[in-house]
């Protein structure tokens, strides 16, 4: 019995003292508890429409931090779109791979972390890139045997029943003629060349044309203070994009706005609505919609179609009028678009506007933002430009450039004398692909928007009823206004409060 008792006294102590230890355990520090950790690489996973590569822009972690699931780790730029990665795992970083600004591949390890050893990771083979498997190797083709030529081959010559008739002709022995082709295949050439020179000229085989060497360019030298700058994110996109453009057969034409209309129309909201502003940008935005309804071709997508000559064959209409807006951001040139303007009114339009610029400023844009786009709108006045003549964004097959509102002198009739009279005028510069759009088309089409600009009654009248671009007026935009309905400057109020079911 006292065996016993002592055999349960000592299995009790052990069960106390395991106790004792297990509640230590569960009351470890993270960083006690890493002492069971593995080390695991965390990739840069794929991103989405053909993305191979992204630029770091921003880290939001170092060596040493402890991060929660789901954390964010890094802000990336791409050429399409900003990104935030986020962590898989809650664990410990301890080394990262790249610098800002420096660019990783999709599928490369962004950082190491220690995670803990109950986590399971899903490791990507060494050979085999993260969601990009390498495409299968090319079998090699074994060689085949040639096609008959309907050729014959008495006499161990081979050649075709034309060609003997004409060594014929030539009173030429075919059997002392040497073929040029495959297999020594003779041809009427060899024939011909065997009469003129008596057999003293021997053939030349056909040699392989020698590959063709690109021009050495002329590669800038720096020196020790120039600095070089790498093109990453927006900025790489936008210079692929440039170069492409310059396939385009670009076509331009200008013409001035008179925004008295528009500037009238603008006051008489503002004033009807103390507190609230309204930028021209959107009464533009829905004129350029408004006039694409009678010329669909400038909401066009061009396409990769080609024929044997490598020309163009055809072009995409889009049903939607998904306006882009160039947008300086501290990222670069971005190309945002509105989406379905034809759907929405100038106040709708103008909300979206600030919305998106006040994205693209803080690198928020998503993918969506950033694609689709049919037709672009680029607000170069606000800088203080005049003119210009932009490049048509692809694969869109247009793009106008809006200068800086200007007063100038208008010459009137007045009482039988010519007189100056100021007016406030911006200039349009539009650029479209020549390849689809002829001249006469591209200056009915800026003609028509200049109507619907200076004539705001005239964009309202033109609202169509239809099953894609049905408008509506809202009671609540317009019934509290007092609106004369001999003044159709006042009218033009309720075209900017417009709503589409």
């Amino acid at each position: 019995q006292r065996r016993v008792h002592g055999i349960i006294q000592i299995m009790l102590r052990t069960l106390m003292h395991a106790g004792r230890n297990l509640t230590r355990f569960n009351q470890l520090t993270f960083n006690q508890m890493l002492f069971f950790a593995k080390l695991i690489p965390v990739r840069l996973g794929d991103l989405g429409e053909g993305t191979k590569e992204a630029t770091i822009k921003e880290w939001f972690v170092k060596p040493g931090s402890e991060v929660k699931e789901f954390q964010d780790l890094c802000e990336v730029i791409t050429d399409k779109l900003v990104a935030k990665i986020p962590s898989s795992y809650a664990g410990k970083i301890v080394q990262l791979h790249y610098k800002n600004d420096e660019i990783c591949q999709v599928g490369q390890p962004l950082l190491d972390m220690e995670v803990g050893d109950h986590v399971q990771v899903k490791e990507v083979k060494k050979d085999e890139p993260a969601k990009h498997p390498a495409p299968p190797a090319p079998k090699k083709e074994e060689p085949k045997a040639e096609a008959p030529l309907h050729e014959e081959a008495h006499d161990n010559v081979y050649t075709t029943h034309a060609v003997r008739v004409l060594a014929k002709q030539l009173k030429v022995d075919i059997t002392k003629v040497k073929g040029s082709q495959k297999r020594g295949r003779v041809t009427k050439e060899d024939v011909i060349l065997f009469a003129e020179t008596g057999g003293k000229a021997s053939p030349q085989t056909t040699a392989p044309a020698p590959p063709k060497v690109p021009p050495k360019l002329d590669v800038p030298v720096a020196s020790k203070k120039d600095k070089v700058i790498k093109l990453t994110g927006f900025k790489k996109a936008m210079a692929r994009s440039m170069t492409d453009a310059l396939a385009i057969p670009h076509d331009n034409l200008v013409d001035e706005f008179n925004i008295a209309s528009m500037k009238a129309a603008r006051k008489a909201y503002m004033d009807a609505n103390p507190g609230k502003k309204i930028t021209y940008l959107p009464f533009f935005v829905k004129a350029f919609s408004s006039a694409m309804i009678d010329f669909p071709i400038f909401n066009s997508h061009s396409s990769n179609a080609r024929d044997g000559d490598g020309h163009s064959t055809d072009y995409v209409m889009k049903s939607e009028h998904n306006i882009s807006l160039a947008v300086d951001s501290p990222s670069g040139l971005l190309v945002p678009n509105l989406k379905s303007v034809q759907r929405k009114s100038i106040l709708q339009i103008h909300e979206e506007i600030k919305e998106l610029v006040e994205r693209a400023r803080k690198s928020t844009l998503t993918q969506d933002d950033l694609t689709n786009g049919t037709f672009t709108v680029s607000n170069i006045g606000n800088i203080g430009c005049i003119i210009g003549t932009p490049v048509i964004f692809r694969p869109q097959v247009g793009i106008v450039a809006l200068g800086q509102i200007r007063t100038l002198p208008d010459f009137k009739i007045i009482k039988g004398e010519s007189k100056p009279v100021p007016k406030e005028i911006i200039t349009s510069s539009l650029s479209f692909d020549h390849r689809f759009i002829d001249g006469a088309t591209g200056a009915k089409f800026i003609t028509r928007v200049k109507q619907f600009v200076e004539n705001l009654d005239i964009l309202l009248l033109n609202l169509k009823q239809s099953s894609s671009n049905q408008s509506t007026f809202d009671p609540v935009s317009y019934t509290h206004l007092t609106l004369p309905t001999s003044d159709l400057v006042q009218i033009s109020v309720v075209a900017v409060s417009l709503k589409k079911k």
